[in-house]
Parts: C-alpha cells; structure tokens; sequence
C-alpha cells in the first residue's frame, strides 16, 4: 500500500482529501493545528512516505500585504523543505491562481516562487477559489451562507467545488503529470451576480480582477468538475 503525507491534514481542504484516501492509502498528517509547524516540525522519513500532497500554505491576499515576510517563510521556505526531504517521492504541492499575477501581493509572489523549486517529480496545482459544503470561517461563501455579507466586488472567479478539487488531486496522484497545472472549472462567474442587490466595493487592493481556470491538462487527465456555484446556491435558497 502506498504511504502518502499530507500536509494541512486539518484544513478545509487536507481534511476531505484526509478521509477520502485514508480508505485506500496509508495516510500520515501533518498540521499546524496539531503543533507540527512545517518549518521546525520533525518529518516522518523519507524512506516511509511515496508520496505527498502539501497544503500547509498560508492564504489571503489582504493579510499577506500587512505580514509578507510570514508569507514568504510559510510558503516558500516551508515548500522547499519538504521538496528536499522528500526527494525521490511524488509531491503534488497546492499553488493558486493568484500566481498568474505575482506582483498584486506578497501571497501571489509565493505562490509564484515555489513553481521554481526544483524537484524531479513535483506537480503545482495551481487550485482557482474552493468552495464547500462547510465554507471557510469569515471568508466570502460562510459570510454569503449566513447572511453576513455586506458587499460584493467586481471581480469575476472560477469557483470549483471542494469535492470536485479533490477529485482532481487524486487524479493526479494517478498520473505522472509534472509541472503547473490549473484545477478550476474554467467558467468565470460575476461576484456581483450572486448579489446584485448588495453594495459594490472597487477599491479591492492586491486582488486579481478575473480568475479562469485552462482546464485543456485537467480534462486530457479526464477531470469533469461536477458542481456549479449556481446549482450549490439554488440548494441552500439563494438562487
């Protein structure tokens, strides 16, 4: 049975991936949450890990303008650590969108910077705006859900459902891909549209203005996201 390591095993994302594979892999963890800091942690040796998915990264575009260099540190510095351990394993290794634009912000730049380390069997997924069932606290589906929003933007985003995200990493881990590579939907969707009746915010600094995902590698790979932001909406109501 193959092991895999994940990273950020307790976030939004390393928790569904965590309990999808645990039923067909070894699985180990490593979170923040649980005191293993990436940067300091003791690794499990690289002679019992095949593979792994690392999604201990810090978001947050507006955060990343007050604290850069925590971005850097986390992102980066903690990115290359695992490259360098790990160095004959598989490693899929959460990037983003933003990386298409590093000069908006010190988060981007980070994640731009890591599709540069080297490493002889490395995939960058470069993950475009996830969404789910259970939304991330304060961001902008849990304040949507609960009716905690008080503006929209102008900004158009490919929103790919969690499920469907996580139905691409484990494409991946089946495939030999290597390199950059988007998981999105490769549809653009209006934030404005989702609540054309609240007040729009321009000044948006360090945002990317429209976020769409080529999903030409993704479907070759035979990705088919499954859900859509309208049909989510429509079952919680609020289409």
């Amino acid at each position: 049975m193959i092991n895999v390591l994940i990273t950020g095993h307790k976030g939004f994302i390393g928790s569904e991936l965590f309990a999808r594979l645990e039923k067909n892999y070894d699985v180990l963890g490593l979170d923040i949450r649980e005191g293993d800091d990436i940067l300091t942690c003791d690794l499990p040796p690289a002679n019992v890990v095949d593979m792994v998915i690392h999604l201990a990264g810090i978001g947050g575009v507006r955060e990343s303008l007050n604290d850069p260099a925590k971005y850097w540190n986390n992102n980066v510095e903690g990115t290359k650590r695992i490259l360098e351990h790990y160095p004959n394993a598989r490693i899929l290794v959460a990037g983003s969108s933003s990386g298409y634009e590093p000069h908006l912000n010190p988060y981007a730049a980070s994640k731009n910077a890591i599709e540069y380390i080297p490493h002889k069997n490395v995939c960058y997924m470069r993950f475009h705006t996830v969404y789910g069932p259970v939304p991330r606290a304060n961001m902008f589906f849990d304040k949507l859900l609960n009716d905690k929003l008080e503006y929209v933007t102008a900004h158009k985003r490919d929103f790919i459902h969690l499920h469907d995200l996580c139905d691409g990493i484990e494409i991946l881990m089946d495939s030999d891909f290597q390199g950059p590579i988007d998981i999105g939907t490769g549809i653009a969707v209006s934030i404005q549209d989702i609540r054309p009746d609240l007040p729009v915010k321009l000044n948006t600094i360090g945002e990317r203005k429209i976020t769409q995902a080529n999903t030409y590698l993704m479907k070759q790979l035979g990705h088919k996201p499954k859900y859509t932001v309208e049909g989510f909406l429509k079952e919680r109501g609020l289409k």
